[in-house]
């Protein structure tokens, strides 16, 4: 994305600076990620090799960054990815799992292939390709709930952090912080991409206006 995107987000008065840099990091790949296109959601993969070169680029792209501080999911591709980018960072950088980050639940879904899912069930891979919105997976969560974690997450952010800052998370994570900065509904969920090891910025100001300087960067990976 070329174009600055501005918006204002309610609720943002009570941050304490006159603007936050926020990096979003995608982690690295799995191998369930490209090769398997299983759905992983909260079961715990490491990154492949590959997925540790990625990681380890995005650390050299965010050197000069100065973060103050790297949010984390809980889960271990994630991990391992901050892990990559703290090593860049100054001993001053802290490092902190957050659990509001971590992955949507698939539930009985998780480790299963795609395939598998959408070929015994092929009304739901209309579901899941058109209207994600409409999704709850047996006895896992929904999309809504893991935007009400991030809202969560953004509530607490504005009243303590300084800045910048680099969240490490997932796909589905990502794309609904974009949603939430943006004021879009569920509906609009594959209008973002964010690949792995992709780096995406945005700010935040005061006056709760933020804008996206970039999405899905992935020059570093190259």
């Amino acid at each position: 994305m070329q174009k600055v995107i501005s918006k204002r987000i309610k609720g943002w008065t009570k941050m304490r600076l006159s603007c936050m840099r926020i990096y979003l990091i995608r982690h690295g790949e799995t191998a369930w990620n490209i090769k398997e296109k299983r759905f992983r959601g909260q079961l715990d993969i490491s990154l492949s090799e590959e997925g540790t070169r990625q990681a380890e680029l995005a650390g050299g792209a965010l050197e000069k960054e100065h973060l103050t501080a790297i949010y984390c999911s809980p889960l271990k591709r994630c991990l391992q990815t901050a892990e990559k980018i703290k090593a860049y960072q100054e001993e001053t950088c802290r490092f902190l799992e957050e659990p509001l980050l971590i992955d949507i639940h698939f539930g009985d879904w998780q480790g299963k292939k795609h395939s598998e899912i959408f070929e015994q069930n092929p009304e739901l891979e209309e579901q899941w390709n058109n209207h994600p919105e409409e999704l709850i997976f047996p006895n896992g969560e929904s999309f809504y709930r893991v935007f009400e974690r991030i809202d969560a997450f953004f509530k607490q952010l504005r009243q303590k952090e300084s800045s910048p800052i680099a969240i490490v998370t997932h796909r589905v994570v990502i794309n609904i912080i974009m949603l939430y900065l943006l004021g879009l509904d569920l509906r609009h969920f594959w209008d973002f991409q964010f690949d792995n090891g992709s780096i995406s910025e945005i700010t935040l100001e005061k006056n709760g206006k933020f804008q996206i300087i970039k999405t899905n960067d992935t020059h570093h990976l190259k």
